[in-house]
């Protein structure tokens, strides 16, 4: 994606404008802004290895959970916090308004590409009831992307199942489809 530039989940309601893209930091990182509606969950407990990320709250309140306890950090306007790689974490908007927060991912990662996917298929009505896609294929791809993986489960067979997942989408032209949905 190109800075300014905003794509929207209109199942969710959610949206991500990137403010800083990777071309634009020299591949060091990348800088975008979520807007979470009220009481809506954000992703599953995960991890990343290739990438931190740094989530500072410009509106509304984010509940904000780290390591396996889920320890519970609830951001006001200013607030920041950092996933460091091979850390646990999620984010809710627990609340009743809207969130707004930023996320810078250094290095950049696949996050935004991954939610480019998504929110594509979303839109075109493939999506399960959490807004992510319906198609099993579809969904691990998108993991596969956002690099976003789970705990208890070992990464080495995480990985596996996921370049296989990658293999078959291309060898059944999946992959191709899909590309439709990034820029």
């Amino acid at each position: 994606m190109r800075a300014h530039q905003t794509i929207r989940n209109e199942k969710t309601g959610e949206t991500l404008t990137m403010l800083i893209s990777e071309h634009e930091s020299g591949n060091a990182f990348q800088l975008y802004e979520v807007r979470l509606p009220k009481g809506l969950r954000g992703p599953p407990v995960h991890y990343h290895m290739d990438f931190t990320e740094t989530f500072t709250v410009k509106q509304g309140t984010l509940e904000f959970y780290l390591d396996a306890n889920e320890r519970r950090l609830p951001l006001s306007p200013g607030g920041q916090v950092t996933a460091q790689i091979g850390q646990l974490h999620r984010f809710a908007n627990e609340h009743d308004q809207e969130v707004i927060f930023t996320v810078e991912t250094r290095p950049p990662g696949g996050v935004v590409k991954a939610f480019q996917l998504a929110w594509g298929i979303a839109n075109s009505g493939g999506s399960a009831p959490d807004g992510l896609p319906r198609n099993l294929l579809a969904r691990l791809l998108f993991i596969r992307i956002a690099e976003g993986y789970a705990p208890g489960v070992p990464l080495i067979l995480q990985r596996i199942v996921l370049s296989a997942a990658a293999l078959l989408a291309r060898l059944i032209g999946l992959e191709k489809k899909l590309a439709a949905y990034y820029d």
